[in-house]
């Protein structure tokens, strides 16, 4: 019997989907669904940069654009949705073209998670669920 590891994507889906209606989509779960999306665009392009070969032939490299795009994207929208005052220089703050390289935009996502009621172990097979204490959630 073989074990199926659910893909980062596909957990953040089925943990905080977009509001199924108008009336659904309120601030928290849309704050939920980026949130959760951004991390996990952030964790399956780390893992698809891991297990890449050295010295791989031309044209074989998987194209992680997409991933990283809508990562920053996902991750956009989650400041615009929390952090209205200062948006634009958080924005800049959190993107790796800005000199976020070092995780700060997962470490950031992951706080917003866990105050939104989402455990982010639950998204990112490289984070530990236990390392994670469930808060109260904001509207």
């Amino acid at each position: 019997m073989t074990t199926t590891v659910e893909s980062p994507i596909n957990a953040a889906e089925r943990i905080a989907p977009a509001p199924a209606t108008r009336e659904d989509a309120t601030r928290g779960p849309w704050v939920r669904h980026y949130a959760a999306q951004a991390l996990a665009c952030w964790a399956t392009f780390r893992t698809e940069i891991r297990n890449l070969t050295p010295n791989p032939e031309p044209g074989s490299r998987p194209d992680l654009g997409y991933l990283a795009l809508a990562a920053v994207s996902s991750t956009t929208a989650v400041v615009a949705l929390t952090q209205p005052i200062d948006a634009p220089s958080l924005i800049w703050d959190l993107t790796p073209e800005a000199g976020a390289l070092n995780g700060e935009y997962e470490d950031w996502l992951t706080d917003v998670l866990v105050r939104y009621g989402i455990n982010p172990g639950h998204i990112d097979p490289d984070l530990n669920p236990a390392d994670f204490a469930p808060q109260e959630q904001p509207a």
